[in-house]
């Protein structure tokens, strides 16, 4: 069929055969663009941190999960998960709540294989929102993400399980 397509498009007069052949040209371009986007993204975005869930109630210790949708085996290896510093939340214009201290963040593996980073905290949460902000370590990268936890009354919450 193609040799059909160039006898037929072949004619010097038409010029379709240098389109046809700019077309070739730009579509291999294209081809590998992609694989060279895909290569690349590939490896910038293989360890993400998803959204969180809150599970402690207002007055409660912290309890909270926070979705890992995308790590490979080397990155879960060496990955090391904490709480930032005061003075980087100072840098950020948020406000460090003590509690903090304690939270222990690790990470944990469900039974279906999905990955997620637990916070565990032993101090009680009194403040209505609290602003966290998570920096994330492993061998080939680094992320920092904050989030702002809402916690309901405890009340509320039991309300809310019937």
């Amino acid at each position: 069929m193609i040799r059909i397509m160039r006898r037929f498009f072949s004619s010097p007069n038409t010029g379709v055969h240098k389109l046809i052949v700019k077309s070739h040209r730009w579509q291999k371009s294209a081809i590998a663009a992609a694989v060279l986007l895909g290569l690349w993204g590939s490896n910038a975005m293989a360890f993400s941190l998803g959204r969180i869930t809150v599970q402690s109630g207002l007055g409660e210790p912290l309890r909270a999960e926070i979705d890992v949708p995308d790590i490979n085996a080397q990155e879960a290896a060496s990955l090391k998960a904490a709480i930032a510093s005061p003075a980087v939340f100072r840098a950020a214009s948020l406000d460090y709540n003590p509690a903090l201290s304690s939270l222990q963040v690790s990470l944990q593996k469900r039974n279906d294989g999905r990955y997620y980073l637990r916070l565990r905290g032993d101090q009680a949460i009194n403040e209505p929102f609290v602003d966290v902000i998570l920096e994330a370590n492993w061998a080939t990268g680094r992320i920092v993400r904050d989030y702002t936890l809402l916690f309901d009354p405890p009340g509320l919450k039991q309300a809310a399980k019937p």
